[in-house]
């Protein structure tokens, strides 16, 4: 069972698992070395090497053909996993960082994602497109997949769509799509914040999914952490429903984790703008005498507003 504690990352990493990624990334960076270099730099994340291409005038938005993705994509898509191999630069080294604690590899881990906005600062600052086209997913899709809010927020800073869609699969006739916020809110870790940046951007907070709005993949897998944050950004609460034949083998009970007591409270005010304005009132009303003496009445309100989350419990 994968450490409930370590960073996140796209795999298991555990025993046979992790030899098979690396030899999954051993084949992966064997295609990259045809690639031009700007590509092969941002694919590695090495902000000293995009320097000097893009200082020699390469193109910041070329193609790294016949794979099509452009250097802020590739910046944004590879993963950590392929990171750790290739500075390591073995598969020997690769399955010793898999086998390290949690805590070092999270360090690791952090320190990349730090490379990556840098390496991303630096497309943009250059003119990179935010939102190229091509068949690849834009660079905002694999930055909310994989929950990084520094690079979300740059991207977002610089344009990327928040309301994009990407087919996802199903049929031809009625094809699934996927969106940033729907990537961010199948993760746990860093989620609540991508989404919040997201639907602040302009992101649907009603997409449909497969047939089910963001708030019902979020009750159904009892992300109770999305729950205030989708609210807030506009989602509708869904009612009851029928769980699906599937759902107890992946413990997704809809109908008893819709009856979650901040859900049924949200339900009874009528809507969260209506849950959030009594809750205002309330805090008001107990905090307003005890305030009144040293601001005047007027900023209770704003004390209040500041000093809680207010309709979020």
């Amino acid at each position: 069972m994968a450490d409930a504690h370590a960073p996140p990352s796209y795999f298991d990493l555990s025993g046979s698992s992790a030899r098979a990624r690396a030899l999954y990334i051993a084949d992966e960076l064997a295609t990259s070395t045809a690639w031009p270099a700007i590509s092969r730099a941002a694919h590695a994340l090495d902000l000293d090497a995009l320097r000097r291409e893009l200082a020699a005038g390469v193109a910041v938005d070329l193609l790294n053909t016949p794979d099509g993705r452009t250097p802020l994509q590739l910046a944004c898509h590879v993963s950590n996993d392929t990171i750790i191999y290739r500075r390591g630069g073995t598969e020997e080294a690769f399955l010793g960082w898999t086998a390290d604690a949690a805590e070092l590899r999270r360090v690791t881990e952090e320190l990349i994602s730090r490379d990556r906005v840098a390496c991303c600062a630096l497309l943009l600052e250059h003119g990179a497109s935010p939102n190229p086209g091509g068949s690849h997913y834009p660079p905002l899709m694999d930055a909310a997949c994989g929950c990084s809010l520094a690079t979300v927020n740059i991207l977002l800073s610089a344009g990327s769509d928040a309301r994009v869609l990407c087919r996802a699969g199903g049929p031809e006739s009625a094809p699934h799509f996927w969106s940033p916020l729907f990537l961010a809110n199948s993760r746990r870790l860093n989620s609540a914040a991508v989404s919040d940046a997201l639907l602040k951007a302009g992101a649907d907070a009603n997409q449909v999914y497969a047939g089910k709005s963001m708030m019902q993949w979020a009750i159904y897998r009892e992300y109770r952490h999305l729950y205030h944050i989708l609210l807030r950004g506009g989602a509708i609460l869904p009612p009851t429903g029928e769980d699906p034949p599937w759902a107890p083998a992946y413990k997704w009970r809809y109908n008893s984790h819709r009856a979650h007591p901040y859900l049924l409270k949200i339900e009874a005010a009528g809507s969260w703008t209506a849950y959030e304005k009594a809750h205002r009132a309330a805090l008001q009303a107990t905090f307003a005498p005890k305030f009144t003496h040293l601001v005047p009445p007027e900023l209770v309100a704003r004390i209040v507003e500041y000093s809680f989350h207010l309709g979020f419990y």
